[in-house]
């Protein structure tokens, strides 16, 4: 076989329909793009990839490997448009960041199949993209809400485009997932993006190319709209799985059958992760044992709070409620920027006491499907009630470097363990995160007058006699004593 070849079979891995496969070998891609060595044939590679896709939701794939090697001297712009068959709202987004270069020129708003006819209906189709198994159901959403807002048929369009998409390129029956899973075990469940899934992603962003074109739509607001259909968050990109910490292996081998003993493994989790790492352990959340009769997770969260005493479920519903509601915002390195909170972020407890967040996601309004293994982890950072200076978040293989004033003040850890597509219904998933921050930091950050910080665990745990058969969930939370 030939380099060449080779260079085509390593690329051609991004057709594996599993999430984290894809992320893998983008960013195997992409640091062979910053080789001196390898840079000129995986650029080449690339190039030929992006000439035979004909969906515009594969392209945005193969130029997230361009977007991660974004200051590699072999990119050039002329060449990936040249490349590209199926530009769309996103590309030129991709490519903006690759090369760091503004877009002059809107080369898809023709990238559509002309507007629907007025009698075009497919209720079959519809109802595959709205039963959210190929695509998320935030998508069906998103064009509702224009719909109404506009009056113009968005969730028709959709659907006649996904037509088109299916009949060009022949996206027929994905086949069964289940050839991922645990072959004794049906209670599994994982995210896949294959044919069909590609073809709904690209029907959404050609829909939106025709709204431009045809019904008036800004390209500003295409533009925030198409990130729904990301395969990425650009500032996550960098953020693959790293090693697993070396205090985090007796915590996944754990096996606590009670509350008394999930609160004893939390507390040793609590100060061997604040000792080892020289800091205070925020949030922490990872598998414990999992077998064919035990499963379990662990979750620990910090908030603050004016009471000697807290009411756990208050606090956990905050910390379950605040994804998606309170955002981080993006600066323009794709670093995250945590600003200080005002005053009205402050929440009231079911026992009458204010609580305020210690934490915050690192998630946008969207999700892109290439983090699909990361949501059921949902990591976080430090959030900010006292310092006028930003914290900074700056992701990497392995998690985020934190940074106050120019200074690293701690860190975000994501790993995975024991990995495998599929996981099974109601846990997390095969990956563990952990923020640290140091104590001085947490001053900082945290200093609120009367409030200091609690530190709460969650344990899920589910149990059965046989290898086979109904679980029994329960969940167990308490709180901890601070170091």
């Amino acid at each position: 076989m030939t380099s060449v070849a080779l260079y085509d079979v390593a690329i051609a891995r991004l057709r594996l329909p599993v999430p984290m496969a894809k992320f893998q070998v983008i960013h195997q891609m992409a640091q062979a793009l910053a080789s001196e060595s390898s840079s000129r044939a995986t650029w080449q590679a690339l190039l030929r990839w992006l000439r035979c896709l004909k969906l515009e939701s594969e392209v945005l794939e193969a130029l997230a490997i361009a977007a991660l090697a974004r200051g590699s001297s072999i990119l050039s712009s002329a060449e990936l448009r040249a490349a590209i068959d199926a530009p769309s709202v996103l590309s030129d987004i991709f490519i903006a960041r690759a090369l760091g270069t503004p877009v002059l020129v809107h080369s898809w708003l023709k990238s559509h199949s002309g507007e629907a006819p007025a009698g075009y209906r497919s209720p079959e189709l519809t109802e595959e993209l709205s039963a959210g198994t190929i695509v998320p159901p935030i998508l069906k959403n998103r064009l509702e809400d224009l719909e109404k807002c506009s009056r113009n048929q968005f969730l028709r369009q959709w659907t006649y485009e996904f037509e088109r998409q299916v009949e060009r390129s022949g996206g027929g029956n994905d086949g069964h997932f289940g050839y991922f899973g645990d072959s004794h075990n049906r209670d599994e469940a994982g995210h896949f993006v294959a044919r069909r899934g590609h073809c709904a992603r690209s029907a959404y962003l050609r829909t939106l190319a025709l709204a431009c074109d045809r019904w008036n739509m800004p390209v500003q607001m295409a533009q925030a709209e198409a990130m729904y259909a990301s395969p990425a968050d650009l500032s996550l990109l960098p953020l693959l799985p790293g090693k697993t910490p070396g205090w985090a292996r007796d915590l996944h081998n754990a096996r606590p059958s009670t509350a008394l003993e999930a609160e004893a493994v939390a507390s040793a989790a609590f100060s061997e992760v604040s000792q080892s790492e020289a800091g205070t352990l925020l949030h922490l959340n990872l598998p414990m044992q999992d077998d064919a009769r035990y499963q379990g997770e662990l979750e620990l969260i910090s908030v603050l709070a004016a009471e000697t005493a807290i009411d756990c479920r208050s606090a956990f519903l905050l910390h379950d409620w605040l994804p998606g509601k309170a955002i981080v915002p993006r600066t323009r390195e794709l670093t995250l920027r945590v600003d200080r909170f005002d005053g009205a972020a402050a929440f009231r407890a079911k026992t009458g006491g204010t609580l305020r967040p210690v934490l915050l996601s690192v998630f946008d309004h969207f999700v892109g499907y290439l983090h699909s293994d990361l949501v059921g982890r949902m990591p976080c950072l430090p959030a900010n009630h006292n310092s006028d200076a930003p914290l900074i978040a700056v992701p990497r293989q392995g998690g985020m470097d934190l940074q106050l004033s120019g200074s690293p003040v701690g860190d975000l850890r994501y790993w995975n363990w024991h990995w495998r597509p599929m996981h099974c219904k109601g846990m997390g998933g095969h990956g563990g995160v952990a923020l640290v921050l140091d104590h001085d930091a947490v001053r900082r950050l945290m200093h609120v007058e009367g409030m200091h910080i609690f530190h709460l665990w969650r344990a899920h745990v589910r149990t059965r006699e046989k290898d086979y058969g109904d679980w029994n969930d329960e969940t167990w939370m308490g709180s901890l004593p601070s170091l």
